[in-house]
């Protein structure tokens, strides 16, 4: 379902007075409304990411840490946790 037909599914409730106070919609159209407002935002993210990274000197300046600094801290925790999973062995 696209969300143009998700919209035109929708059902509104009127007061008294004439005016529109709630909105009802199918299940498979508030699906297909919930899926189009993720993409827009994850869009909106990767928008702001890409600009953020063009404007940057490095990914360092960024914040944004090497992957091969964090596999060896990975790797660390790792080996620690298994060495403390020996120590508590008789």
């Amino acid at each position: 379902m696209t969300v143009s037909e998700a919209l035109a599914s929708v059902e509104f409730i009127v007061g008294r007075d004439g005016k529109p106070r709630a909105a009802v919609l199918d299940m498979a159209a508030w699906e297909a409304l919930i899926a189009w407002l993720e993409d827009a935002e994850d869009l909106g993210l990767a928008l702001d990411y890409a600009a953020r990274r063009k404007a940057a000197a490095s990914p360092e300046a960024m914040g944004l840490v090497p992957w091969e600094e964090v596999e060896a801290e990975l790797d660390a925790l790792e080996a620690q946790e298994k060495e403390a999973s020996y120590a508590g062995v008789d």
